[in-house]
């Protein structure tokens, strides 16, 4: 599992399980047949799957670097990779698609055994066995070292106490591994975080340089963007072609240990708009996409066919990135908490959700949303704690000591006048944009809206050797992917959401969220107080949890919760079917 970076309207997912309530996490899914499919699934048929707007598969490695960390590249990394588990859409673990049947702990929580199938063979017939795992764990150790070659490091750095807290990671037999970590920690959260990161990676097919790791990791960063390279996979598909900007072909992996598809292809589908998606799914170009908010007044043109809608949150966050780096053209400015505080104020969700996204798109306050509610959701963060107000906004700016001159609030030789990116192809995020800047020249705030496509925007973010390419990033989201949302992988020093933000308040209360605890309330004590105090220091400007509507075609069957699986944004495409006629 892993926390992606994305573009707004997609989804994401957490846990509901407590620290020491169990010793052991074991498959409790029975696989069913979908709520929208009581016929028996026909072989063959084609599955059109229509990608975000303007958004490539651009990484084809499991293990991806930081301008590469995207839903898109990770949805399909899982097709030909899977992990050892699967976070199913009631947010508990699902052994059905992964390499694990089982995992056990100690009562301390410093060593875990992994149970694994025995059933599993690479595409080339080669058994899948517990060293591949090993590999894997020795090639997140190489390409997390602080002196790992470009294109590294890889994005998930240091989350879920890998490597830093481990002691060692073993092959015990064949079929099965033991981890082993330097210190107690809570087990939910490393079983999600840390053992969620881990996978089969195929070594006798790719180690081409077992005597050294650094000309391996830099031998795979270099074929990480060819999709060429990747023709032995243990998932439910194999890659057949990838056109970039165009589409994305997979066809079924026989040998696949788990639930073998019954569609002749699974086809990921490039979309240039939302514009060309919509009229995809109206000639049957695509028959499961989506509907973008802003043409929410169109749907009677899809539904009239047949098509169904349904809207599908994630357990994320989304958010307007700030860049703290130094270098930035507003450093010190926006660094500074009244001035986030005053943005913040000038944001005004409920509009954003009315008026763009026709109640679809819930305010949100913190890094947990309340829409869906979870045992993360945190009821004091249920109201805002910076309600929309420019004129308080702008009294809160006057009392730090900026002024208005010539229409721009200014202190000093710096003016609140900056870039503000945004992902291009999307009307409502546009829209969305628009509406933040017009609110924030009430205040004297002037953001300048760029529009980008999306990989650019994070590349422009991620370049850390030049800072000074932005100062704000909107329509950008966390999806937590099958993570514990303890905060580590997003707002320590170095952490995805972290772009110069350094707080030590902050990194003693994420501390405390991943500390072994004596009861399921003192979990929960020590993870609220982490979000009430994210919430109120904004380490991003939070922003409105935007719902992704499915559009589901009636040729396809078991496009239900339970394979599309909208908590992680991760769909079980091989339960999918569709009728050929």
């Amino acid at each position: 599992m892993t926390m992606t970076v994305l573009a707004l309207g997609l989804v994401g997912c957490g846990t509901n399980t407590q620290n020491g309530s169990r010793s052991t996490i074991e498959n409790a899914v029975t696989e069913k047949v979908g709520a929208a499919s009581t016929t028996t699934p026909q072989q063959g048929g084609v599955l059109i799957y229509a990608l975000p707007p303007a958004t490539n598969i651009t990484w084809y490695f499991p293990i991806e670097n930081g301008s590469n960390d995207t839903v898109v590249n990770a949805m399909l990394s899982q097709q030909l990779y899977p992990g050892l588990f699967t976070i199913n859409n009631q947010d508990a673990i699902d052994f059905r698609n992964g390499f694990a049947n089982k995992i056990t702990y100690n009562s301390s929580g410093t060593v875990y055994t992994i149970s694994l199938k025995k059933n599993w063979k690479w595409s080339d017939g080669v058994p899948v066995t517990a060293q591949d795992v090993v590999w894997d764990y020795r090639l997140i150790q190489a390409t997390d070292a602080p002196n790992a070659p470009a294109p590294w490091p890889n994005y998930n750095n240091g989350n879920g106490g890998i490597p830093k807290d481990v002691k060692s990671v073993i092959a015990i037999g064949k079929y099965t591994v033991q981890v082993t970590l330097n210190k107690p920690v809570n087990q939910q959260w490393f079983i999600y975080n840390g053992i969620g990161q881990l996978q089969p990676l195929p070594e006798h097919a790719w180690n081409k340089y077992p005597n050294n790791m650094t000309k391996e990791i830099t031998y795979l960063g270099k074929v990480a963007t060819d999709p060429t390279f990747f023709t032995v996979v243990d998932g439910p598909f194999k890659l057949q072609s990838a056109v970039s900007s165009r589409a994305w072909t997979l066809v079924p992996n026989p040998l696949y240990g788990g639930h073998k598809s019954p569609l002749s292809k699974l086809v990921f589908e490039y979309e240039a708009s939302n514009d060309a998606e919509f009229a995809a799914l109206k000639t049957g170009a695509v028959n499961l996409g989506y509907l973008d908010l802003s043409q929410y007044g169109s749907e009677r043109a899809l539904t009239s066919m047949g098509d169904t809608i349904e809207p599908g949150y994630s357990l994320g966050y989304n958010f307007v990135n700030v860049n703290f780096l130094k270098g930035s053209p507003l450093y010190s400015a926006m660094r500074d908490l009244k001035v986030r505080q005053a943005l913040e104020m000038g944001i005004d969700q409920t509009t954003i959700d009315n008026d763009i996204y026709h109640g679809f798109a819930p305010p949100q306050y913190g890094p947990i949303p309340n829409v869906p509610k979870t045992v993360f959701s945190d009821p004091k963060l249920a109201k805002p704690i910076y309600p929309y107000d420019p004129a308080k906004a702008v009294k809160l700016l006057e009392s730090d000591g900026w002024k208005l001159v010539n229409g721009v609030m200014t202190k000093g030789n710096q003016q609140l006048k900056f870039d503000m990116l945004y992902p291009s192809g999307s009307e409502s995020y546009t829209q969305t944009a628009e509406l933040m800047a017009q609110d924030w020249r009430k205040m004297g705030v002037i953001a300048n809206l760029k529009p980008e496509p999306f990989a650019t925007e994070i590349s422009i973010m991620t370049n850390t050797s030049d800072p000074s390419g932005w100062v704000a990033a909107a329509e950008t989201g966390i999806f937590y992917g099958g993570m514990y949302p303890s905060g580590e992988s997003q707002f320590e020093p170095g952490a995805m959401d972290d772009y110069g933000y350094n707080d030590p308040t902050e990194n003693k209360l994420i501390a405390k969220t991943i500390e072994p605890s004596s009861s399921a309330a003192e979990t929960k004590k020590n993870f609220f107080a982490y979000e009430e105090y994210t919430a109120k220091m904004l380490p991003v400007l939070w922003t409105n949890e935007v719902a992704n509507l499915t559009v589901v075609t009636p040729q396809v069957h078991n496009a239900t919760p339970e394979y599309l699986v909208p908590t992680t944004g991760y769909p079980m495409f091989n339960y999918l079917w569709v009728a050929k006629n």
